[in-house]
């Protein structure tokens, strides 16, 4: 399996518009993989996780090829993860013959989709399947096993993040969310091992704020790797990636790099591909 990271920032991107913190200046100085596009990933370059406002610019950064993508995870409704007016972006006459578009969202995401699908009538271009933590199921073509877990975050936006097996292989991509609810370690574990593990860091190193709910930290990933490693979920050959960060969490790309190092981490950055 591969996992490409196309954006991997929070919902203000880094650095942050008319933001004059350091954080916010130093990213903008040094550029390169310290600028970062709101999170959205792609999977094998045929699933799609999350579909939001920067989806047009990561088409065209990365070249990526639609004709292969008939599958996409929403995670929740938040817009940096869901804008439900760009779908209108795969209507007739604005876009000509393309594939079918698979959702999967909770209810909330499901509801905004469902009704961009009916306004702009495209039945025959996009649907949604409803989607319920503990959930488990194929994509459209078989090709993926998908398990859905409670994320903890806002409520209102029925937060769900995905487990995914192809092969025998296991990604878990687990944004927006804090510390896992409990009732998600045992779906996790009934799964099977992970090779690749993503965690939300938004609060990057954590250093003078608890991120423990709607959002982690690299104090709080290492909790959550902790428990996954005693229930057998991750072992000493699983890749482990910080993802989704914000300048609110204090540090750039190159001051998280050596601390998260330490344990093993990697700090995704934009076009960041990993095969595992």
């Amino acid at each position: 399996m591969e996992i490409e990271y196309l954006g991997t920032a929070a919902y203000e991107g880094v650095p942050a518009p008319y933001c004059k913190c350091r954080v916010c200046r130093e990213s903008f100085r040094v550029g390169g993989r310290a600028m970062r596009s709101r999170s959205q990933a792609l999977v094998d370059g045929e699933l799609l996780i999350d579909f939001n406002g920067d989806t047009v610019c990561h088409s065209l950064r990365y070249r990526i090829d639609w004709d292969k993508i008939g599958d996409c995870l929403i995670t929740h409704s938040h817009s940096d993860h869901l804008c439900p007016a760009d779908l209108e972006i795969l209507s007739d006459p604005i876009s000509h013959e393309h594939r079918m578009l698979h959702f999967y969202s909770a209810q909330d995401g499901y509801d905004k989709i469902s009704r961009e699908i009916e306004v702009h009538r495209m039945q025959n271009r996009a649907d949604v399947t409803l989607v319920h933590p503990g959930d488990e199921f194929m994509t459209s073509e078989g090709t993926y096993r998908v398990l859905t877990l409670r994320a903890n975050h806002t409520a209102n936006t029925t937060p769900v993040f995905y487990a995914i097996e192809r092969g025998g292989k296991r990604l878990l991509y687990a944004h927006d969310t804090g510390v896992f609810p409990e009732e998600d370690y045992a779906l996790l574990k009934a799964f099977g091992r992970f090779d690749l593990v993503s965690l939300d860091c938004t609060g990057c190193l954590g250093i003078g704020w608890d991120w423990r709910d709607g959002h982690m930290s690299l104090k709080t990933n290492l909790e959550v790797m902790e428990r996954l490693k005693r229930e057998g979920i991750t072992d000493e050959k699983t890749v482990f990636v910080a993802n989704h960060f914000s300048h609110n969490g204090g540090q750039t790309y190159d001051e998280m790099v050596p601390e998260m190092a330490k344990h093993g981490i990697i700090v995704a950055y934009d076009g960041l591909k990993i095969q595992f």
